[in-house]
């Protein structure tokens, strides 16, 4: 399909109408399916309240614009360079899609290669309308004000303003109303929600802008995951190129939390993500010394281990108490509390010398 469309706005708050921008025929809008329009909607609706609400524009007719110069994201424009509006490329240095055209010029249609903006994102497309429309242009950062909420009392106004400063189609206005008007988009226009919030169902769910929000969001002092609104429980997430675990409380844990038997580190410094699996004498509710068992990385250890001031034995984690033990080539003796001895200790009877540098091991 070749990139067709009602105007080429050129990028950059450049030239539109009235700078001489060339134009391009208009696309089908009603070749998509009602299928096509309604992913098409579905699929836009988010970032469309989203942009539309930092620019305090109306979301009904920037969805409009979307689908009758993308003809409902089907153009080869939309699908290959994520340019929703056919914005026109001034500096091919930057990304650029280069597509034919059709352009009138002596009184005719002729096809053109031409160069066109290839966004990163639908998202960036979306923006980049917004942006033009708030910003106006070089000479005139007035030009689009008709669009503003500011200025236009109503969608049907706004979508009016843009007949023969964005697009020279006489009718260009009219056709955004009957869109807005076919498909209801003047939804987009309401006042948007925005937290945790009761739904028509009775349920309770994250809105962001308006929709359902997929994410984290910080609520009464911690964080909580969400899909599609719903808060997630008991959990492991990735966001961010890291891992995070919600507990049972919806609530994104801190500090040293057992999950499945094993111990992990969610750090004390207000960033909830996994540090890794945790060690040291850790609390697991274990029948043995008050159900305290010493971890490495997250498995039970056996061997010496330095705590509160001195060292302990352990076996599969837990402490042991009174007895000869062995490591490195050493022997060593553990008291009834389970602490490695120092200096001259009798046991069973005997003397025996452990040092006195530190070292506990007999000598």
């Amino acid at each position: 399909m070749g990139i067709k469309k009602t105007m080429a706005v050129v990028v950059a708050g450049t030239a539109a109408v009235a700078g001489g921008a060339a134009i391009s025929k208009p696309l089908d809008v009603t070749a998509a399916t009602s299928s096509q329009v309604q992913q098409f909607i579905n699929n836009n609706r988010a970032d469309v309240i989203n942009v539309t609400n930092k620019y305090g524009l109306y979301g009904s007719v920037q969805m409009a614009q979307a689908a009758l110069e993308s003809s409902w994201g089907l153009s080869t424009l939309s699908t290959q360079a994520n340019n929703y509006f056919g914005i026109k490329q001034t500096n091919t240095s930057n990304p650029t899609y280069w597509a034919d055209t059709l352009e009138w010029s002596n009184g005719q249609w002729i096809t053109i290669k031409a160069p066109f903006v290839k966004y990163a994102s639908r998202y960036d497309s979306l923006e980049a309308n917004a942006k033009l429309l708030r910003n106006g242009l070089t000479w005139d950062s007035n030009y689009y004000s008709g669009t503003w909420k500011s200025k236009a009392k109503t969608y049907a106004d706004a979508a009016n303003s843009l007949t023969g400063k964005y697009a020279t189609d006489p009718s260009y206005g009219s056709k955004l109303i009957n869109l807005i008007k076919t498909y209801n988009l003047t939804e987009l226009d309401k006042p948007v929600k925005t937290g945790y919030l009761q739904d028509s169902d009775g349920q309770w769910y994250w809105f962001e802008s308006g929709a359902k929000y997929t994410g984290f969001r910080f609520y009464m002092g911690t964080y909580y995951y969400f899909i599609n609104g719903v808060r997630q429980e008991n959990q492991w997430v990735s966001q961010w190129g890291l891992q995070y675990y919600v507990g049972n409380d919806g609530r994104a844990v801190e500090g040293v939390r057992f999950i499945d038997g094993v111990p992990y580190d969610f750090g004390t410094n207000g960033t909830f993500n996994l540090k890794g699996k945790a060690s040291g004498y850790l609390y697991d509710g274990s029948p043995a010394n008050g159900g305290y068992r010493w971890y490495e990385k997250g498995s039970l250890y056996t061997g010496f281990r330095y705590y509160m001031g001195t060292y302990y034995w352990f076996v599969d984690g837990v402490r042991q108490n009174e007895g000869w033990r062995e490591a490195w080539g050493y022997k060593y003796w553990t008291n009834k509390e389970g602490r490695a001895v120092q200096g001259w200790q009798t046991i069973n009877g005997q003397r025996y010398y452990f040092g006195n540098d530190g070292t506990y091991y007999l000598r």
